[in-house]
């Protein structure tokens, strides 16, 4: 039963995030850069320059990029939360006064209950280590202000 649910929270993880991510705008070039359609009278023979990559999550510095990504991981959480809870009540009625199963059910409420904490409080945590990691010294501040205009 473990297993299965491990695989249903990666299949979604997966889907969501191959969601994020977009192709690049612009015309495709073939691998070598040269066009397949033959050229029209007056037009340059030359390939034609791959156009640059578009930023998918359109962060400009490393805080953002953090941020961003968080906020997709609160949204998943907090749909995977609703549903542990809905889960556990569940558990909690099949329990039917058996002491072993209720036991069992007051554990997975107890876990549940500390992850969506965890869950609620992710952009401290990610400030709290941002701000660990600059004043140790391992990054300088300016990676997660950007370049300056």
């Amino acid at each position: 039963m473990k297993r299965k649910i491990a695989f249903l929270i990666l299949i979604l993880t997966l889907s969501l995030s191959s969601a994020i991510f977009v192709r690049a705008a612009g015309e495709e070039t073939p691998p070598g850069g040269e066009s397949t359609r033959p050229p029209v009278a007056g037009e340059s023979t030359r390939p034609t320059p791959i156009k640059g990559i578009q930023n998918p999550i359109k962060a400009n510095n490393v805080k953002e990029a953090l941020f961003f990504l968080v906020d997709i991981a609160i949204f998943i959480g907090t749909i995977l939360a609703v549903l542990m809870f809905i889960w556990i009540g569940f558990k909690f009625v099949l329990a039917q006064g058996n002491d072993t199963k209720l036991k069992e059910a007051k554990e997975w409420f107890l876990y549940a209950a500390i992850g969506t904490a965890v869950l609620i409080s992710a952009k401290v945590i990610v400030e709290v280590i941002k701000e660990t990691f600059i004043s140790a010294g391992v990054v300088e501040r300016s990676l997660f202000e950007g370049p300056k205009k």
